[in-house]
C-alpha cells in the first residue's frame, strides 16, 4: 500500500512516523509527499515527491487523482486546513477508486471549521466553547448586558495559523481589530475558504484565560471514536506548539470522546482547548492533523499504524493509541537542502 501525505510543508517528521510504521509492520509501502511549494522541505523526504496546484487551483483534485492512479495510492492524509473540504468534497470518488480519505465528510468539516458556532455544535454534547458575536454592534450590546467583558479576541470564524487574530482592550481597539480582520480574511486564502463575505467571516469572542491544551481525537474510517492524546501548551510560535507537556486529564479525555463519538468525524481532528479554572472550552477545532501530534508520538503514540492497520482492514493496537503522561517536550529546527530536481511537477 502507498500513503499519500498532502501539503506536507515543513512536516519533515511526519513523513518519517508513516515510514517507520511501514518498517515495524513489516509492511511493503512508500510514502509519496505533495506540496504546492517547490522548495518545501517536506519535498526532499518522501519515497516520491510532487509539487501540485495551490487548493484555490481548480485544478488541485484533479492533481491528486493523477497522483493516486499514478503511484497506486491507498490512504490519503492532509496536513492542511484549506485543502480539507475540497478533499471531503470528492470521497465518494476517491472511494470508488480504492483510496481511503482520512478527513470528515463534507458537512462535520463545514461545522468545524465554522467558529462562530461552537456554542450551538457543541451544547447538545454537554462541551463548553466562548461566547461569540458576529458583528461589533452585538458584541457592544453584549459588554452592556454583562455578558462579556474586556479584553475580547477577534478572528477570522474559518481561519488558520493565527491569521487575522487582535486583542481589544476598548470599544476603539475593537473597531480597528475587526476592520484589521476583514481586510486580512480579503488578501489571504482565507477568502477563498468560504462563500461568506469577508465582513461576514469575522468573529468578536469572550477570552478564556487559564491553562492551554491541544487535544487530538482520532475516529477509524467509519467514524466510530478510537482515542484521544492531550497536551498542555507550555509555548508557542507561529500558531503552533513549541513546547509542551503530555497529559492524560479524565475530564478532557472524557470531553474529547464526547466530541469524537458525536461528530462522528472520519480520521483526525486538532482542538485548542481553554480551562480557566472549572471548566474546559473549546476554542478552535481543526478537521486534519495538528503539528502538536509529534509531541504525543514521541511520548508512545503510533497514529500512522493505526491508520496504515485501518487502511488494510487489519487489527489496530491499543498500543499505539496511548501517549506516556508528563513528559515535557520542546521543538526544535532542522536544515534541508533543496534539490530542485528532487519533487516531479504533476502532469495532468
Amino acid at each position: 500500500m502507498n500513503i499519500l501525505i498532502t501539503s506536507s510543508a515543513r512536516r519533515i517528521d511526519f513523513i518519517g512516523f508513516f515510514k517507520d510504521a511501514f518498517e515495524s509492520l513489516g509492511i511493503k509501502g512508500k510514502v509519496i509527499v505533495a506540496d504546492p511549494e517547490y522548495n518545501a522541505p517536506s519535498l526532499q523526504a518522501g519515497d516520491k515527491n510532487y509539487i501540485i496546484p495551490h487548493q484555490t487551483d481548480p485544478t488541485y483534485l484533479d492533481a491528486i487523482f493523477n497522483i493516486c492512479e499514478k503511484e497506486s495510492i491507498t490512504s490519503i492524509v492532509p496536513l492542511n486546513d484549506w485543502e480539507v473540504p475540497k478533499l471531503a468534497s470528492a470521497k465518494s470518488k476517491f472511494n470508488e477508486k480504492g483510496v481511503k480519505v482520512f478527513v470528515p465528510n463534507e458537512s462535520v468539516v463545514e461545522k468545524v471549521r465554522d467558529k462562530g458556532k461552537y456554542r450551538e455544535l457543541l451544547a447538545p454534547f454537554e462541551v463548553k466553547a466562548p461566547i461569540s458575536y458576529m458583528n461589533v454592534e452585538d458584541a457592544e450590546k453584549g459588554l452592556e448586558r454583562g455578558e462579556v467583558n474586556y479584553p475580547l479576541i477577534i478572528k477570522p470564524r474559518n481561519g488558520s495559523a493565527s491569521m487575522g487574530v487582535e486583542f481589544a482592550h476598548n470599544i476603539d481597539e475593537l473597531k480597528h481589530a475587526y476592520d484589521f480582520a476583514v481586510r486580512e480574511i480579503m488578501e489571504t486564502p482565507l477568502d477563498d475558504a468560504t462563500s461568506k463575505e469577508a465582513h461576514e467571516n469575522v468573529i468578536i469572542q469572550e477570552v478564556i484565560e487559564g491553562d492551554k491544551f491541544s487535544v487530538d481525537i482520532f475516529n477509524d474510517l467509519d467514524g466510530k471514536y478510537v482515542t484521544s492524546l492531550v497536551r498542555k501548551q507550555l509555548e508557542m510560535r507561529g500558531g503552533d506548539i513549541d513546547r509542551c507537556i503530555t497529559e492524560n486529564p479524565d475530564e478532557l479525555m472524557a470531553i474529547a470522546e464526547k466530541i469524537g463519538t458525536n461528530l462522528k468525524h472520519v480520521g483526525y481532528i486538532n482542538a485548542d482547548v481553554y480551562y480557566d479554572g472549572e471548566n474546559y472550552y473549546v476554542i478552535d477545532i481543526n478537521p486534519r492533523f495538528g503539528g502538536g501530534y509529534a509531541f504525543s508520538h514521541r511520548a508512545g503514540a503510533n497514529i500512522p499504524a493505526a491508520i496504515i492497520a485501518f487502511t488494510m482492514g487489519e487489527e489496530v493496537k491499543e498500543e499505539w493509541l496511548t501517549q506516556q503522561e508528563g513528559i515535557e517536550l520542546a521543538r526544535h529546527d532542522t536544515v534541508v537542502a533543496i534539490n530542485k530536481e528532487k519533487p516531479d511537477v504533476v502532469n495532468l
